[in-house]
């Protein structure tokens, strides 16, 4: 495999495949008013858009070589799950407002 189909896997699929499972087997951490689903919107905006650059160039600056890189890998990481997790909220939300709408 080439090293963008491993950062594909491991940037994506597995964050996303993480998301799903947590989403399924955490119901309760689930927020059920749009309100709460929009802040963690919010707040993942604000990591994602303003401080995920910084924290990964304080990363690097602060571990160098391979341990660098892995740390840099598993904050990223987490970072992208929480944000398709605050996706499937939004999703669930949707799709309950618009089944009861109906």
């Amino acid at each position: 495999m080439s090293t963008l189909m491993d950062l594909t896997v491991v940037l994506l699929i597995c964050p996303a495949a993480l998301a799903a499972w947590a989403d399924t087997r955490f119901p309760q951490l689930r927020p059920r008013e749009i309100r709460r689903t929009t802040i963690h919107l919010g707040v993942i905006g604000v990591i994602g858009f303003v401080l995920m650059r910084p924290l990964l160039d304080e990363i690097f600056a602060l571990l160098t070589g391979p341990a660098g890189r892995a740390t840099a890998l598993c904050v990223a990481c987490a970072v992208i799950t929480y944000s398709l997790m605050v996706s499937l909220w939004l999703l669930r939300i949707a799709t309950d407002t618009a089944r009861t709408s109906r």
